[in-house]
């Protein structure tokens, strides 16, 4: 006598397709394909954003903008701002720092400078009013950096 698994196995491997049902893979990839083309053809084109119009810029309201110092870091150490906004660079850490403005390609000198030190729990403000990247430092430690950009 045979076991019932073994004869449900055997049964289930004798059993071919079922005669009149057709493969429907071929059917559902072509339908597929046919609704790619659709909609590459009938949908949207590309869109681009709208161009920025002259009221946009001339209403911006200048904004103020902190970066804190503390343990050596810069907080944040990139931030975009606007032409006219102002950024307080905030000491917060326990030594007095200077700041200083990186010169790079295209700058004869610097942009800002904090011209003296910050004294812990002071702060230094600058007006950006032209458009570019500044860079800076912490005077003496080139590796205490951070990034303005000014759009």
């Amino acid at each position: 006598m045979q076991e019932p698994f073994a004869i449900l196995a055997a049964s289930r491997s004798a059993e071919s397709p079922r005669p009149g049902r057709p493969h429907l893979w071929p059917l559902i990839i072509a339908v597929l394909f046919l609704m790619i083309v659709a909609v590459m053809v009938l949908g949207p084109g590309p869109q681009s954003a709208p161009a920025p119009s002259p009221t946009d810029t001339a209403t911006h309201e200048p904004r103020v903008y902190t970066v804190s110092y503390r343990s050596g870091v810069y907080s944040p150490t990139n931030l975009r701002i606007h032409d006219g906004d102002t950024v307080r660079f905030r000491n917060d850490g326990s030594v007095a720092v200077r700041i200083i403005a990186d010169t790079g390609p295209g700058q004869s000198i610097p942009e800002f400078d904090s011209v003296g030190p910050i004294q812990p729990g002071s702060m230094f403000s600058y007006t950006f009013a032209n458009i570019g990247t500044f860079s800076y430092h912490t005077s003496g430690r080139d590796s205490e950096i951070g990034t303005i950009i000014v759009r």
